[in-house]
């Protein structure tokens, strides 16, 4: 059998997680089978087994290109002068991004993998990971604000960080609960937030 090339088994590999995903989404980790990701992705046993071992190592690599997706948003920053704009434009980012159905069933798998985190140290890194990405980045623009003068100096950037990617893990789980949510309303609550950081002038 010709090899393939690494552009064929990158995009292979893909589509592998892409169905992955969507049976996690629907079924949960525990009631999926790799018969189940075997059906969803229309490949041989053969092909899928020969990018991931086990149903472990699919849950891994799915969290990882979860995280991805979270960088992703977290670089909205990126082109922000002012570091407050940056904050709003990560806000809006995320908040657009859980509208998406791609966004919600990455969510879904999100709760997932946080509850496996309970019982799988790899995972229980992968997901503490993930929240000290994002703790990192707001830290960094909150501390960028302080030395700018427009955020207040008496704050602890890590603290108001850690508020802030709990606020928006709150947002999650009550969006895939089916709470009444609105992303507007989110967003107001996230520049009350701002308002109270801000250097009073």
């Amino acid at each position: 059998m010709p090899k393939l090339k690494p552009a064929t088994m990158a995009a292979r590999r893909d589509e592998i997680l892409r169905a992955a995903e969507a049976c996690f989404a629907r079924q949960g980790f525990h009631q999926t089978t790799i018969s189940d990701v075997i059906a969803e992705a229309g490949l041989s046993a053969g092909c899928i087994y020969g990018h991931f071992a086990s149903k472990d190592e699919l849950i891994q690599a799915i969290g990882e290109r979860r995280h991805g997706r979270d960088a992703a948003l977290l670089a909205a920053a990126r082109d922000s002068a002012d570091p407050l704009d940056g904050l709003r434009a990560i806000a809006r980012a995320s908040l657009v991004d859980m509208q998406k159905e791609e966004g919600l069933r990455s969510r879904r798998i999100a709760l997932q993998l946080w509850a496996e985190a309970l019982r799988d140290e790899a995972i229980c890194e992968q997901v503490v990971d993930g929240v000290r990405k994002p703790v990192a980045v707001i830290t960094e623009l909150l501390q960028r604000g302080q030395r700018l003068g427009v955020v207040d100096r008496a704050v602890n950037p890590r603290s108001i960080a850690r508020t802030m990617v709990a606020m928006f893990q709150g947002f999650v789980l009550q969006r895939l609960w089916g709470e009444p949510f609105s992303s507007s309303d989110a967003m107001t609550a996230f520049e009350a937030l701002l308002s109270g950081i801000a250097t009073r002038r």
